[in-house]
């Protein structure tokens, strides 16, 4: 299970996390785009929700390992207005954005003409990063990911599964809804991809145990989580009592790190 319980020393108030370095198996360049990029965008905008391949590997249910694009779903209706803020800020370029020729002869960039009833956006980001090599030599090392927004549907609140990212709020799709896209891109032959959704939903298939189990273990802890702090909200003895059990724990941990330190060394 990646996720754990966390408690808040002031407020007493329970919510899940995620693991420290969850993302420590992910490619490197796919780890610093969602730090640099991707996490700020989905804490900017409170519409967007992290789907597809990663929002799967968050949650325990595929292996960490190399993704390809990164795909956001909506909970509201993407607008012009979060269309140019995402753009401009990030420095994103649109798959859509073409180019022309001035009256001089010199070719301009001619920029895509939002349309809110698009099926998606897909931006991509290149950025360089100097790097010394084993000569001394300065080199530009050239990164990319490429990020799809999807507007097929607006997610329903129960369909989003909240777990904070260090202190950012991260909010993923239900994983039930990516699989139910992957088996309709499977059974749908004028894919190019159907084989290959194909072979993996039949390898999910097959053994979808595994799935079940997370999914009610991750529910059961969402239950607990709910649970806990209806049971303490205005009760200012428990929150009082909770913050002390913390503080404590806070402590306990410091003087055992502290021992451990200063324990002599054996010669």
């Amino acid at each position: 299970m990646n996720i754990v319980y966390d408690i808040d020393s002031q407020t007493g108030k329970l919510k899940l996390k995620f693991k420290q370095n969850i993302l420590d198996n992910l490619d490197k360049d796919a780890k610093e785009a969602f730090n640099k990029y991707i996490l700020p965008m989905l804490t900017m905008n409170n519409k967007f929700v992290l789907t597809g391949s990663l929002s799967l590997r968050l949650l325990g249910l595929e292996p960490m390992s190399p993704i390809g694009d990164f795909d956001f779903g909506l909970r509201e209706e993407f607008t012009e207005e979060d269309y140019n803020n995402i753009k401009n800020f990030f420095d994103l370029n649109d798959s859509k954005d073409g180019y022309g020729w001035d009256g001089a002869g010199e070719k301009i960039k001619t920029p895509y003409k939002f349309n809110p009833k698009e099926h998606m956006w897909q931006f991509s980001k290149t950025w360089k990063e100097s790097q010394n090599d084993v000569l001394g030599v300065d080199l530009d090392l050239h990164k990319y990911f490429k990020m799809d927004i999807f507007n097929d549907e607006i997610l329903r609140k129960k369909d989003i599964i909240t777990v904070y990212y260090d202190d950012f709020e991260l909010r993923l799709i239900h994983p039930s809804i990516t699989y139910s896209y992957r088996m309709r891109y499977a059974l749908d032959p004028r894919s190019s991809t159907a084989f290959k959704y194909w072979e993996r939903m039949m390898s999910f298939i097959k053994d979808a145990k595994p799935y079940y189990n997370t999914i009610r273990a991750l529910y059961n802890m969402i239950a607990r989580v709910n649970e806990h702090n209806i049971n303490i909200e205005g009760d200012k003895n428990r929150i009082d009592y909770i913050r002390g059990l913390v503080i404590k724990r806070e402590y306990n941990i410091d003087e055992f790190f502290k021992k451990v330190w200063e324990e002599p060394k054996l010669v």
